[in-house]
């Protein structure tokens, strides 16, 4: 193997480093996007197939079919969740080199490899399991063929518009190119309209049946019109949004980065003073040469690539430019290049440049050798200091952009003896426990750590100001109550548990998490004869707490499950008065019904608002499905209400 050879293949060996290092530690957990990419997979298999997804606001399909074969190999754990996209970053390390090197030589091509091997833009686009790194991929496949086979070129662009969103932009880029091409290369105006209308026709028709499945459906494009405001605004004459977008995108490489903390520290620009001043000398450079067909090829890259960030809100939006991320490290490389021929001539009679001629000069080599060791320790201290070590600890990034406390509490799951485990939330979706299923998994072997339980005995209660009150008591009767800070149990549902005022155990990063034993099942009034609904759950006792000196009466009831639930049940009480009016209810089951299993236990409090009257008061329950309210019955009887009381009265208030 030659030595250019080994030089590229350590630089992918770096950029694998880079993305698999801690690959499960950063970012801190899954964030839901994540989770929800990681189960298309499956939901393909199962028969689903589409030119453009519904779910998650709306999915190009292109990666979720990549991720098939990671799911078939590794099951539903983090690995297979963020594994697709390390291979995808990888591949465009090796493509981006590739290409650079055949067009502007080995010095450029292993500048841009190095940055984009260890910069902190590629790289967590590289470790994240979401579907954007594919979309430059597509793109070095366009750049290398348009020169030569331009209906290629056109079948990855056309392609590209399937990876990601943002990508619909892009086919404005073989119009930009050959209009700068016909401007500064007139002479050839005949090839170059011939190369122009080839690839974009080729694109168009790639890219037809998508087009004509959203014309067909235009509710699919809810993500389209959620990021539309700076257009919107421009519709009606302002200008304003659009103009503030484009200068902070312009700016997000050296004075202020993307305000988001979702992928990088808020506010932070994408470069060090270093490779930024590379970048806009690469520019610069770029710009002078734009009669020569690879430098106007970059530049309209670059001006296109960067436009979904400039068009939509909240700008500068790394995720929505990341089609121009070869662009941008190929520009830094042209600087490299052109400063290290310049620098190795200085005091010589010859100044020729030629990019492509071997680096055979003592001096050219010396000065590249330290104009890229220089970048590649800025860049690596960079991302080590600011992507690795600072941004997974930050509370903006582990609380509100991805799910580190479930990470936390496996970590903690690993040193505890086996037990079911009840995990508190705020407001419980069917991905949380997805997402605690893909971080509870270990690779591999598709089974949980060696001393917990199935992920799929997890069960969810929500807690918080919007909760009521409510808790699992879990068959085998023993196990763990974990208590996120951001999710905390009412006072009436500790006093009800009689829990302890000091945890088990309590975590010490924030988002924090309180560990307790799972409490006993709490005495309760039992019914005579239980009563059962739709086979399914039973109602086998209630308590009514009368006010405690407020105007809020509780009803405590206590259920057993039969058998699998239905998604979103909701029990209803109903205050009648004399007449047979609702004069007070409460609609609510803060236990995740789907989460519950076979013998589980439940307890749930319904408060209800005393009425001004005394009564008598009829007090009845049932339950429902939510969203199409569809009640159910009870066994031996054709009623969805249960009689609780009939007589209720309450001193004045």
């Amino acid at each position: 193997m030659t030595r250019e050879k080994w030089l590229l293949v350590g630089i992918l060996l770096l950029a694998a480093a880079f993305r698999l290092a801690a690959l499960r530690d950063v970012p801190p957990g899954l964030s839901q996007d994540e989770v929800l990419d990681a189960g298309m997979p499956a939901f393909i298999l199962a028969g689903n197939h589409a030119l453009f997804f519904r779910e998650g606001y709306g999915h190009e399909p292109l990666y979720h079919y990549w991720g098939i074969p990671f799911y078939l190999a590794l099951g539903e754990n983090y690995l297979q969740a963020r594994l697709a996209s390390v291979f995808l970053g990888m591949l465009l390390v090796a493509a981006t080199m590739r290409w650079a090197r055949r067009e502007f030589g080995l010095i450029t091509a292993v500048t841009a490899g190095l940055g984009l091997a260890v910069s902190w833009w590629p790289v967590i686009f590289s470790r994240v399991g979401i579907r954007p790194i594919m979309e430059p991929l597509f793109l070095v496949g366009v750049a290398w063929f348009w020169p030569k086979r331009p209906w290629l070129a056109g079948l990855l662009l056309g392609l590209s518009l399937y990876t990601y969103t943002a990508a619909q932009v892009m086919l404005l880029w073989p119009l930009l190119l050959t209009a700068v091409l016909l401007i500064t290369n007139w002479q050839h105006w005949r090839a170059t309209l011939k190369s122009g209308v080839m690839v974009a026709g080729t694109a168009v028709l790639v890219a037809l049946p998508l087009y004509l499945t959203w014309w067909a459906d235009p509710s699919l494009l809810q993500r389209v019109d959620q990021l539309g405001g700076p257009l919107e605004a421009l519709r009606r004459g302002d200008a304003q949004p659009i103009l503030a977008a484009t200068l902070a995108t312009l700016g997000v490489f050296s004075f202020r980065g993307d305000p988001r903390g979702t992928y990088g520290l808020p506010g932070v620009p994408l470069f060090d003073w270093l490779t930024a001043v590379l970048f806009y000398a690469g520019l610069l450079i770029t710009i002078w040469r734009i009669r020569l067909f690879p430098y106007a090829l970059l530049l309209t890259w670059l001006a296109v690539g960067l436009l979904p960030s400039a068009l939509t809100p909240q700008a500068p939006s790394t995720i929505r430019m990341v089609g121009a991320l070869p662009a941008v490290f190929v520009m830094v490389g042209v600087a490299v290049t052109v400063i290290g021929y310049r620098l190795s001539v200085i005091g010589k009679r010859s100044s020729v440049i030629d990019h492509r001629l071997p680096i055979t000069d003592y001096g050219l080599r010396l000065t590249v050798y330290v104009l890229l060791l220089t970048l590649l320790l800025f860049n690596t201290g960079r991302t080590i200091q600011q992507g690795f070590i600072r941004w997974p600890q930050a509370v903006e990034t582990r609380l509100n952009h991805y799910q580190a406390v479930l990470l936390d509490i496996v970590r903690y799951e690993k040193t505890q003896p086996p037990g079911d485990i009840i995990i508190t939330d705020p407001f419980f979706e069917q991905i949380d426990a997805e997402s605690w299923q893909r971080t509870a998994v270990m690779p591999r072997t598709n089974v949980m750590p060696r001393t917990a339980v199935s992920p799929t005995d997890a069960r969810w209660i929500q807690a918080g100001p919007a909760a009521a009150g409510a808790m699992v008591f879990t068959g085998n009767g023993n196990g763990r109550l974990y208590v996120p800070e951001y999710a905390p149990l009412s006072l009436k549902l500790r006093q009800l548990l009689r829990l302890p005022d000091v945890p088990l155990y309590q975590s010490q990063q924030t988002p924090r998490f309180a560990v307790y034993d799972a409490p006993p099942l709490p005495d309760l009034p039992l019914l005579p004869e239980p009563i059962t609904f739709d086979g399914r759950i039973t109602l086998e006792g209630y308590e009514i707490l009368p006010p405690d000196g407020g105007q809020t009466m509780d009803l405590i009831t206590r259920w057993r499950v039969d058998r699998s639930l239905p998604p979103h049940l909701t029990a209803f009480v109903h205050l009648l008065n004399a007449q047979g009016e609702i004069v007070a209810q409460h609609d609510g089951l803060d236990a995740a019904a789907t989460t519950l299993r076979t013998g589980d236990r439940l307890v749930q409090i319904h408060p209800l608002v005393i009425p001004p009257e005394k009564g008598p008061f009829t007090l009845q329950i049932g339950l429902y499905t939510l969203p199409d309210g569809q009640r159910l019955t009870h066994t031996g009887s054709p009623s969805d209400v249960v009689i609780l009381a009939t007589d209720l009265h309450f001193d004045e208030k």
